[in-house]
């Protein structure tokens, strides 16, 4: 693959989620959290919620459509940072139609570090929450693997 500047700005087609309390449950419960408010209605509601909330990393599972033009590879791919910021709770029942972009790209050396821009928003367009991640792509194993093929 070709890691030019020109695949910056890129970005997926939309891709819409509904938010089913099941799913917030189960996530909260995978990662032992207690919170009433990610497992009760009442309490959510009680806290100010409309219904039960996402933890804070739930965003994570939102995923997008593909890239246009971005193949990252199976093998050699670091996962170097993750930031979330949120203008508003998940919630369930809500539907999220999350975009990915290509927002930085640098080469240094032997590694392509690539920062994805993922934004999510309610139905009415506003911006619930926006994720970033960093990805450094180990070109040296890129490399080895497709000329093992």
């Amino acid at each position: 693959m070709e890691w030019s500047n020109d695949l910056i700005g890129r970005c997926s087609a939309p891709k819409t989620h509904h938010i089913h309390r099941g799913a917030l449950e189960q996530f909260a419960r995978a990662l032992e959290l207690h919170y009433l408010p990610y497992f009760d209605p009442e309490a959510a509601k009680s806290a100010g919620f409309r219904d039960v909330i996402a933890p804070p990393t739930f965003a994570i599972t939102l995923t997008a459509n593909e890239i246009p033009g971005l193949e990252l590879p199976g093998a050699g791919i670091i996962h170097g940072e993750q930031q979330f910021s949120y203008h508003e709770p998940i919630t369930a029942g809500d539907e999220i139609q999350v975009v990915q972009c290509i927002e930085k790209l640098k080469a240094r050396g032997a590694a392509v570090f690539l920062t994805l821009k993922t934004t999510g928003r309610n139905t009415q367009g506003d911006e619930v929450f926006v994720s970033r991640s960093l990805l450094i792509v180990n070109l040296d194993s890129v490399s080895h693997k497709e000329s093992a093929q």
